[in-house]
């Protein structure tokens, strides 16, 4: 067997190649939590342990994926709302016309506080994360939680962790996968019955899964996307999907 990465030769057993790192895909046939085979592409970057538990790293480009930047756009605008429709119900005795008036002021301030806010805070926190946005994935039948990782890890190193807790087949696999929820900042679980709404935006590589007051982000590489959508959408049974280019 050669890695599908290198096409070094990997010797049986092996979790991950020797020569690149590259976690090892015996099988593009994998079977997941209810039983079901879940196919694969030759070149996943998905690894599955033994009970059908899925893990993938995803290391964001922070220049050049606008993603973060326009979901944080649109939460700040939602806040910028408040302050304006207080104004326009305070402002009615004056009238509809200009209640309208000073809502229309209200939220012209604002959006230019906000987009100042933004030119000066986005490129201080891409720059602080060295421009990167590393994270990892796990996803069974049930749920899919989204790991966020401190800005010292690469994605070579959350490979590497990611193959040996796929090999956990005896022991405490809480315990073995403490070492990577240890350089975690934060995590985000939906789970699969409880989502609303999925959003999937193929070019920007992202999924998002809405659920009551949880909002979440699911990024995956190109040559998996539509495996994980088709997973997700099959499991997220009550959710409506809109699909966008």
């Amino acid at each position: 067997m050669n890695c599908s990465e290198c096409n070094a030769p990997i010797e049986e057993g092996n979790l991950f190649c020797k020569n690149c790192g590259s976690p090892v895909v015996a099988d593009s046939s994998r079977r997941t939590s209810n039983g079901n085979l879940q196919e694969m592409p030759d070149d996943t970057a998905v690894v599955m342990n033994g009970e059908g538990l899925m893990r993938w790293a995803y290391d964001m480009n922070m220049w050049k994926n606008p993603t973060i930047l326009i979901t944080v756009w649109k939460v700040l605008m939602l806040s910028a709302m408040a302050p304006a429709l207080l104004m326009f119900f305070l402002s009615l005795e004056d009238g509809f016309i200009e209640a309208g008036a000073v809502f229309f002021k209200v939220i012209v301030v604002v959006v230019a506080i906000v987009a100042a806010l933004m030119l000066l805070a986005y490129p201080l926190v891409a720059i602080m994360n060295g421009g990167r946005y590393c994270v990892v994935f796990e996803m069974n039948g049930m749920g899919v939680n989204h790991i966020q990782l401190d800005k010292q890890f690469k994605k070579s190193q959350v490979l590497a962790m990611i193959g040996v807790l796929a090999g956990v087949m005896a022991g405490n696999p809480q315990t073995t996968g403490a070492g990577l929820l240890a350089g975690t900042k934060q995590n985000t679980y939906s789970t699969f019955s409880k989502v609303k709404t999925i959003v999937v935006h193929k070019s920007r590589h992202v999924i998002y899964l809405n659920q009551n007051l949880i909002h979440n982000q699911i990024y995956c590489e190109a040559q998996d996307f539509d495996m994980i959508c088709d997973y997700i959408c099959q499991h997220c049974k009550a959710a409506k999907v809109t699909y966008k280019n």
